[in-house]
């Protein structure tokens, strides 16, 4: 099957956020699930806390948050680095609610373009650092996207992703690898750290569970199809049973 993402996340950001599937992330991540981000990723405040510190940014510094979605996991690390933010994503229904919740942040020193894993739309050696928090997953050509990484950084710039290693490949998905450090050193980037994030095959398990044993609200709440919900969760989990790792990996050019 040939996923039109463009489409799907369009349509994805375009619906409000799920209050069901906050309880769930809240259940299983406790303190740990940034619930004021509206995020649409397994990202903790750990790997946030983690990100804003490895970026080494200094007051004024120049963040790209690539596949941005909502905007709040970008946001959050501007925020707290005083750096000023460009998010780009392929979904412009994402981006309004990057720009709205930039305004409810009062992070003025931000902004949001459409672009792409592979074409960002930004400038050569334009950024400081640049962080993309589980969305490179959906990249179609993973060593694209590390080269255009490596294009907009300036030199000594810092690249922080969070994403899988599979050892198959999973349904509905682009091509997946089994490991991220050959693409980034053929990219130019030299591997700082390559690590796998705590307790994140437990708590994935959890989550997809709760909305298993959820299925018939998230399906009221959004008007979806029970069956069909019920399916692409099962999916999910299905998918999960392919992933070796989930990695934050810091890297830099």
């Amino acid at each position: 099957m040939n996923t039109d993402w463009k489409a799907t996340f369009t349509a994805t950001f375009g619906a409000p956020a799920s209050a069901v599937s906050a309880e769930i992330w809240a259940e299983v991540y406790g303190d740990d699930y940034p619930a004021e981000l509206d995020t649409y990723s397994f990202v903790t405040r750990t790997d946030l806390h983690r990100i804003a510190t490895e970026a080494r940014l200094e007051a004024g510094g120049r963040l790209a948050d690539i596949g941005c979605g909502r905007g709040g996991p970008g946001l959050w690390v501007a925020a707290r680095t005083y750096a000023t933010l460009t998010g780009v994503d392929i979904a412009e229904t994402a981006l309004t609610s990057a720009r709205r919740r930039a305004e409810a942040m009062d992070v003025e020193a931000a902004e949001f373009h459409v672009g792409s894993f592979a074409d960002t739309g930004l400038d050569d050696a334009s950024f400081d650092a640049v962080m993309s928090v589980d969305a490179l997953l959906f990249a179609p050509d993973k060593q694209l996207a590390f080269t255009e990484f490596a294009r907009i950084l300036a030199p000594g710039g810092r690249l922080l992703v969070t994403t899988w290693d599979f050892d198959g490949q999973p349904e509905n998905r682009p091509p997946q690898v089994p490991d991220h450090r050959p693409l980034l050193e053929s990219a130019g980037f030299e591997v700082l750290s390559y690590e796998e994030t705590p307790d994140w095959r437990a708590r994935q398990r959890r989550t997809a569970e709760l909305s298993l044993a959820r299925v018939a609200d998230l399906a009221a709440e959004s008007g979806a199809d029970p069956a069909q919900l019920r399916a692409s969760i099962e999916l999910v989990l299905r998918n999960q049973g392919l992933m070796t790792r989930r990695v934050l990996m810091i890297a830099r050019v």
